[in-house]
């Protein structure tokens, strides 16, 4: 009788401490994923880690003559993704960001523009920020 009550604490202390563990498990891989996450996001969501088209790379005169202009026809109403442009853009990663930035300023143009066209200048500015400096 005295063994299976200490055969039974045993086995409640192992339980607890089993629980413990895989408590410790999920919160380790919580926080993995929260901090894995954050690094993705932070940097995007603040322009952190742009690198500007190269001058050099193929494609990249077209890609950021284009995105120039397609920037100007947004500023005069037109809403359509342009012709030719991503194709352009697609050749190198640093194109590929700029494409995306540009997409992200062409929808929120068409959500915020006549409500609050402040609110596109960091939108601008991140899309400044992926050309290259002698092409802005």
């Amino acid at each position: 009788m005295a063994d299976e009550a200490g055969d039974d604490q045993v086995t409640a202390r192992a339980a607890l401490n089993g629980k413990r563990a895989a408590l410790v498990l999920v919160i380790a891989m919580t926080v993995a994923f929260i901090l894995a996450t954050a690094v993705h996001v932070i940097p995007a969501v603040f322009g952190a880690w742009v690198t500007p088209i190269r001058a050099g790379d193929p494609g990249s005169a077209g890609c950021v003559r284009g995105l120039r202009d397609a920037q100007r026809a947004l500023e005069m109403g037109d809403l359509d993704s342009p012709e030719g442009v991503h194709a352009a853009c697609s050749g190198t990663p640093e194109g590929l960001q700029a494409w995306a930035s540009f997409e992200r300023l062409r929808v929120a143009t068409g959500q915020v523009k006549d409500r609050d066209p402040a609110a596109l200048a960091w939108m601008k500015r991140d899309l400044a920020a992926h050309l290259p400096s002698d092409l802005r």
